[in-house]
């Protein structure tokens, strides 16, 4: 398919794509985007934007199947795996997006990420698994990249409809991954759920293969800021390997502290040489607006809690009732999935909802309530989950704040950042949401295991350990939820979009 058929509004000629001259904002007259090139990139970029969505879906109903057959009590690294190496390539995928083109960083990590799934599919042991589920790991930043493509390919007029379609689609992700994964893994076991993933990153690597390049800013060798990729990266996924080692071996282990605290003065040495850089690869000076720093921070939480809560359903629902050793519900993974059809439905109608919204107000006015909500409806969770009825209730109360939120999210990093802050924005935001979630998995599954008897190998949660889990997911999004009240009222993404500057501390600022 040739690529020109989507039309990048900012694609630049090969001859001048390594210029350092930044291309001007996309503009209506003459893009092919405007015309006819629009829903085939937006249709193009959902799959790929959704890849790491659908991992952790499949992933999920997954695992309580891997830890009964590799009899393991260490399914927490399943995740924390793809989590590190994510983390550590991020900031470079990020940096090297903008030197040489956003398609072509984003098809070498899904090349990468195939081969991680291939090698996960076939693994003879739980070792070679996480092996695999580490290189998987490289098609992380993918979900960062995305959002820059679409404010650069689409003309303002036509990108918060874009960011709808590409990023509102997780809903339909939710809705259909878990029927699909559950009835492969009843049919063919969780290892037909790695296969399904290699299907689909290859099918993602066709869509980015069909895509325009975007546009390429500076050269490589023009300042590229080594040291502080190193830092960032390194910083991070020491901080989330440390934190990994908590459940296994508690805060004061060797494995635990010393990862901790070197990867704290990491991070600290990295802000100051950050600030010293004529050319950073993360602008932290973005971070001392209250705007900015509240949003990634409230997202974070928010969203960590509400995407990290069917991990918990999934044990609940499908580990097997064992008197005074499990209680699960013994379900099935596909009857799973089925339970779960209403709450999908719920996520999906508000996603849609949330889109529209937001063309008449600011995020803010429909963050704050849906946060709430996510934490009424895990609550609601926590006290209430042992019959199908209980179940869906919750579920749909969780399902109904998910989708807004996860519609909300990057709605509100539009609003309070420039076009060209916008994928280093995304890529912090990312790397907050992934640090939250890396510490955040950890406490969970050490909670977890305060109520659990392992047998031959396998660990089972008591009833105790289900309600405890709950009401943290609960603490998670009400930290978020506090964080939220901080936020100014920012500007509607339309505004944002048209060209109106996002509102610094002091401006003027829209409801």
């Amino acid at each position: 398919m040739n690529s020109r058929a989507f039309g990048c509004v900012n694609a630049v000629p090969e001859r001048t794509a390594m210029s350092d001259t930044i291309p001007p904002p996309a503009t209506e007259t003459g893009s092919v985007a405007a015309q006819s090139g629009g829903l085939p990139l937006m249709l193009a970029l959902i799959l790929p934007a959704q890849l790491l969505s659908i991992a952790g879906i499949a992933g999920g109903v997954a695992q309580p199947h891997i830890a009964e057959q590799f009899r393991t009590t260490d399914i927490v690294w399943f995740n924390l795996a793809t989590l590190l190496v994510s983390l550590f390539t991020l900031p470079f995928a990020v940096k090297l997006g903008d030197v040489h083109g956003k398609r072509r960083v984003m098809l070498i990590l899904a090349a990468a990420g195939i081969i991680g799934d291939i090698v996960s599919a076939l693994a003879p042991s739980f070792a070679v698994l996480l092996i695999g589920r580490a290189i998987a790991g490289f098609y992380g930043p993918i979900v960062a990249l995305i959002p820059a493509c679409i404010r650069e390919c689409f003309p303002a007029r036509r990108v918060a409809m874009a960011y709808g379609v590409v990023m509102g689609s997780v809903g339909v992700v939710i809705l259909v991954t878990p029927v699909i994964v559950g009835h492969l893994i009843d049919s063919f076991g969780w290892r037909s759920a790695m296969w399904l993933l290699t299907g689909l990153t290859v099918a993602a690597m066709g869509m980015l293969a069909a895509m325009p390049e975007t546009p390429r800013r500076g050269r490589f060798t023009d300042g590229f800021d080594w040291i502080g990729g190193l830092l960032l990266g390194g910083g991070v996924a020491l901080l989330a390997y440390g934190g990994g080692n908590v459940y296994s071996a508690g805060w004061t282990a060797p494995r635990t502290a010393w990862p901790l605290l070197v990867g704290l003065v990491a991070l600290v040495v990295f802000v100051v040489v950050e600030l010293r850089s004529a050319h950073p690869i993360v602008d932290v000076r973005m971070l001392a607006r209250r705007p900015v720093a509240v949003v990634i921070i409230t997202a974070a939480f928010v969203q960590f809690a509400y995407i990290i809560s069917p991990v918990v359903f999934s044990f609940l629902a499908q580990y097997p009732r064992i008197p005074f050793a499990s209680d699960g519900f013994g379900w099935t993974a596909t009857h799973y999935a089925v339970v779960g059809i209403p709450a999908g439905i719920a996520t999906v109608a508000a996603a849609v909802a949330t889109g529209g919204a937001l063309k008449l107000v600011g995020p803010r006015q429909i963050w704050l309530p849906s946060a709430a909500l996510l934490v009424v409806g895990l609550a609601v969770f926590a006290r209430a989950h042992h019959d199908t009825v209980q179940v869906i209730v919750a579920s749909v109360l969780v399902g109904i704040a998910g989708g807004t939120v996860m519609a909300c999210g990057t709605a509100m990093v539009v609003s309070v950042v420039s076009q060209d802050e916008q994928a280093t924005v995304n890529g912090i935001a990312y790397l907050a949401l992934q640090v939250v979630g890396g510490f955040g998995y950890q406490i969970l599954f050490t909670v977890l295991a305060a109520n659990q008897v392992v047998m031959n190998g396998v660990p089972f949660y008591l009833d105790a350990a289900y309600t405890n889990a709950y009401w943290l997911l609960a603490g998670i999004a009400g930290i978020g939820l506090l964080a939220a009240f901080l936020l100014p009222r920012i500007q509607r993404p339309s505004d944002a979009l048209a060209g109106i500057e996002p509102e610094r501390a002091g401006a003027q600022e829209i409801g």
